[in-house]
């Protein structure tokens, strides 16, 4: 029986409280995101029971609820009814404004709205970049060649011009104008300021009236957290303008919010991020240089843990800015084997379980984790519901990063980690980074078949 989403939607929205308690609602890959002025009021019971609905969850100051792959349906069908509050509400900042103070919640919910719109394009571009990178490590194609150039401009573009993304995403997430944000951000990324330094090095570098202008080497092409900021600053900067009569704010006030967060982010802001950037992929790396290991071992082990509460989200940007600032991130090839270790363990129990509920939730499980790249079903619907397998799966994940870790592997995109994108890690990341999957792999299914999982954990209902 096919799901009716506007019939899903209409219940969810009653049972988080209603339109009135709602204050905004996003989505991620699996997840609608809900901000509520009264969680208390959610009736967690009943929305879990929805069909349609696999798992409730109160994480990163947000009241998700998982849906699964087909969560943009869902999310469709909630704003259909509830068009105004897509992209958040004027009341919603002030409610936000209110409480005052930060907190950890709140960190996790901007990084949310700001990376999870366009994590789908960065992959996608992640992937096509990877796959020209195999071609050519194959023998398949030419660097030399045009077709190498054009065909590696398609996933790189988004790479380069990054900071134009983030604007648009940013500008929505801290309530200001998104066309003045993407200018600031084009601004940053034109031509004549990535080869500033160089087109000024024998005058002894740029300078504005006088004053010296830092610029790293290639601008702030494909910068990530300079942008943010710089985003955040122009919210600010903003507010006085709305005192102007209305032409005056058009013309004059839009003006002046461009160039002076431009000006104050490239003499101000900019630096100090990038250098703070710089120190956080600084630290990593030594982390990683001292105890490669272990830290691999434990980064993919908890890799599981941060997804539940969709906390793995926080650790994105990370990725993202040591792929620009470096050229390469570490941390994503650690967590590569999740996936399909989550693959694994849910093939084990569907081989050893003779219940026919288990095993046809197992089987969507699979598919979704190994073709779909999608594991919250198998997490909500298999393994913490079991618990031990989840136990095992988590132990399995951290052998693939420890061996993943002590090769050193670096990885040159944000990938979706499925069974038909293991050729492009082997070529891309090498073969002892498969390797380690694999191995991983099967101890998660070993140990989940032998000591894991068992009938007499399922109960009847």
């Amino acid at each position: 029986m096919a799901q009716d989403w506007n019939k899903l939607a209409s219940d969810i929205i009653e049972l988080v409280g209603g339109e009135d308690n709602i204050t905004s609602i996003t989505h991620c890959v699996t997840r609608l995101r809900f901000m509520l002025k009264d969680e208390s009021k959610a009736d967690d019971q009943r929305i879990g029971q929805l069909n349609g609905v696999i798992q409730v969850m109160h994480a990163s100051g947000q009241y998700q609820v998982v849906i699964g792959n087909k969560v943009g349906e869902a999310y469709d069908a909630v704003v259909a009814q509830l068009p105004s509050l897509a992209a958040g509400t004027v009341e919603a900042e002030e409610e936000e404004e209110k409480k005052g103070g930060f907190s950890l919640n709140a960190l996790f919910d901007i990084v949310s709205g700001i990376f999870v719109p366009f994590i789908g394009i960065f992959t996608a571009a992640g992937l096509a970049r990877a796959l020209v990178m195999m071609a050519v490590t194959l023998g398949w194609l030419s660097q030399e060649s045009s077709t190498y150039v054009i065909l590696n401009a398609i996933g790189d573009g988004v790479f380069q011009f990054l900071p134009i993304f983030i604007a648009r995403t940013a500008a929505k997430k801290f309530k200001c104008n998104e066309w003045i944000a993407m200018g600031v951000a084009a601004f940053l990324v034109t031509p004549s300021m990535v080869g500033l330094n160089e087109t000024f090095a024998e005058a002894g570098g740029p300078t504005l009236f006088g004053l010296p202008v830092i610029l790293p080497d290639s601008g702030y092409l494909q910068a990530v957290f300079p942008i943010i900021f710089a985003v955040y600053l122009q919210s600010w900067l903003e507010k006085p303008t709305k005192l102007l009569p209305g032409v005056l704010r058009d013309l004059l006030g839009n003006m002046l919010v461009l160039v002076c967060t431009s000006l104050i982010t490239l003499m101000v802001v900019g630096p100090v991020i990038n250098t703070v950037s710089g120190w956080i992929a600084a630290g990593l790396m030594a982390i990683l240089d001292v105890a490669p290991v272990l830290a691999g071992y434990l980064i993919a082990a908890l890799w599981p843990v941060l997804i539940i509460f969709g906390m793995h989200w926080g650790i994105i940007p990370i990725m993202i800015s040591n792929l620009m600032t470096l050229g390469y991130d570490v941390i994503g090839p650690i967590t590569n084997g999740t996936n399909y270790v989550i693959g694994a363990v849910v093939l084990a129990i569907l081989l050893k379980t003779k219940k026919q509920g288990v095993r046809s939730t197992a089987t969507e499980c699979l598919a979704s984790a190994w073709l779909g790249a999608i594991t919250e079903p198998a997490i909500y619907g298999l393994l913490l519901k079991f618990k031990r397998p989840f136990l095992t799966m988590a132990l399995s994940c951290g052998i693939s990063g420890a061996i993943t870790a002590a090769v050193g592997v670096q990885q040159v995109g944000i990938l979706t980690t499925s069974v038909l994108t293991l050729p492009v890690l082997a070529a891309t990341n090498g073969v002892p980074h498969v390797v380690g999957i694999l191995i991983a792999s099967v101890v998660g299914f070993v140990t989940t078949f032998l000591f894991g999982f068992n009938d007499d954990m399922v109960v009847d209902e």
